[in-house]
């Protein structure tokens, strides 16, 4: 037996925030932070060629006096040929990204981007120092960017990465596999000097995460801006595209009362006059101005709950077997058309809800179950008592396939098995009833087996 269940508290934004959070950004987003993180890099190499220079052109003398020892083998040279590399085969990888390419080619050059750094930084970390100097905190730039750019999964990938790379260097320098590399010459004077460097460099930290935080909340802010912008225009779009739908619908009911009228004047005044051909077309005529007079309603039905989202519902106590006996008391024509029998075992249970509004989700509810039961069958409708109040609509009829079942709430939605078996249906009775839930907050859970029958479960909050 196949079953869905249809939520309307789960809302698709927070669907797309759960994604979102296991997948990091993407689009053109995505594709603006690769290029700017090939920006930093520059000021990055930049700032290691000046420390090559200052190796060069400082006497060594001059910079032990104030506790430093700067590098003269160039390995800064060396670092920042190497980013000089990488930030150009990165350029070009990026010049080859058009608006086709998909996310994952920009999130595997940020990969590549990220861990080529963090080996580099590791190299950086080894000569300036790795506990002498507050190098460590670099790598906090990189975990920063990783938790912007992705998800918590991948940006712990990019954080444990880092560890592995930094407490390998040190590890590899404290057991003498490495030799022992700073850009401090401690003692003497040394001591304060590395107070004066681990408090600059904090000071420079602070400062970088600063720019990275408020560049990337900046860009988030606009972008929130521009969409809460596009969702005001979507909305006063859809509230424009419902009031046109029903103004030319509800324009559309009085030529059919017209056509109605005149059939009927026909039938009572002419019909002994009319041949047995014309009153057969006439029939006809009557038969499908029912059927579009039946859409119409359903399409006005529609419109107005749409409306009623908008404009929020007024709820009160109902005693559900009393509104429920009403909707049976209704539907006898209709089930009797068909020969069906329809069995309402309801307590005296209360809710507090929108009767107009739950009138008609039970009201179609209950006449699909007709509709689609075979002729002398049966239909249940029933109440139990839990932690919520269930409302129960029970039929043996055709049932609904297992890959119809997620759609049948959409508009004008109709299964090829029940178009056939109702070529009257409009298909907008379980489009009024998803409605409903939604402006009430309800959960519509389906069991089907085709061939056999379905049941619809409404849970309705209690009071």
């Amino acid at each position: 037996m196949a079953s869905f269940v249809f939520q309307p508290n789960v809302s698709d934004g927070e669907s797309a925030a759960r994604h979102a959070g296991d997948a990091g950004m993407g689009g053109e987003i995505l594709l603006h932070d690769a290029r700017w993180f090939t920006q930093i890099r520059w000021a990055v190499i930049v700032s290691l060629l000046g420390l090559g220079l200052a190796g060069i052109l400082c006497p060594a003398a001059l910079a032990e006096r104030f506790g430093f020892v700067l590098p003269v083998c160039g390995w800064p040279f060396i670092l920042s040929l190497v980013l000089v590399l990488l930030n150009l085969l990165n350029l070009g990888w990026l010049a080859t990204v058009k608006e086709h390419t998909p996310d994952a080619a920009i999130v595997a050059n940020l990969w590549f981007q990220i861990v080529c750094d963090l080996v580099v930084l590791t190299v950086l970390a080894y000569f300036m120092g790795l506990t002498d100097t507050p190098i460590a905190f670099a790598f906090l730039f990189h975990i920063v960017l990783a938790c912007i750019f992705f998800g918590r999964r991948d940006s712990f990938l990019v954080t444990l990465i880092g560890t592995v790379l930094f407490v390998g260097a040190v590890v590899l320098a404290a057991t003498g596999a490495l030799p022992r590399c700073s850009i401090l010459k401690l003692g003497g004077c040394g001591g304060n000097v590395a107070v004066v460097v681990h408090t600059g460099f904090t000071v420079f930290v602070w400062l970088v995460v600063w720019y990275l935080a408020s560049s990337i909340s900046d860009m988030v802010r606009r972008r929130d801006f521009e969409l809460a912008a596009a969702n005001e225009r979507l909305q006063q779009a859809d509230e424009e595209k419902n009031r046109h739908m029903l103004r030319v619908t509800h324009d559309l009911k009085a030529p059919f009362s017209g056509i109605e009228n005149f059939i009927q004047a026909l039938k009572f005044v002419h019909w002994e006059e009319l041949p047995e051909d014309a009153r057969a077309i006439i029939g006809k005529i009557e038969a499908r101005s029912t059927t579009l007079r039946a859409r119409i309603g359903e399409i006005l039905t529609l419109g107005r709950l749409r409306s009623d989202l908008a404009s929020g519902s007024s709820h009160q106590a109902i005693t559900l077997n009393t509104l429920l006996a009403d909707i049976v008391d209704e539907l006898e024509g209709l089930a009797a058309e068909k020969d069906v029998t329809i069995v309402l075992d309801a307590m005296a249970l209360s809710v507090e809800s929108d009767p107009r509004q739950l009138k008609i989700l039970f009201m179609n509810l209950v006449s699909n179950a007709i509709s689609y039961s075979q002729d002398h069958g049966k239909v249940e409708v029933s109440v139990r008592e839990g932690k919520q109040i269930a409302v129960d609509v029970r039929d043996y009829g055709i049932g609904i396939r297992e890959d119809a079942l997620p759609h049948v709430f959409e508009d004008f939605y109709r299964s090829k098995e029940a178009a056939r078996f109702n070529p009257k249906s409009t298909g907008l009775g379980l489009a009024a009833v998803r409605q409903v839930a939604e402006n009430l907050g309800l959960t519509i859970g389906v069991e089907s087996q085709e061939g056999e029958g379905t049941l619809f479960c409404v849970q309705i909050p209690r009071l």
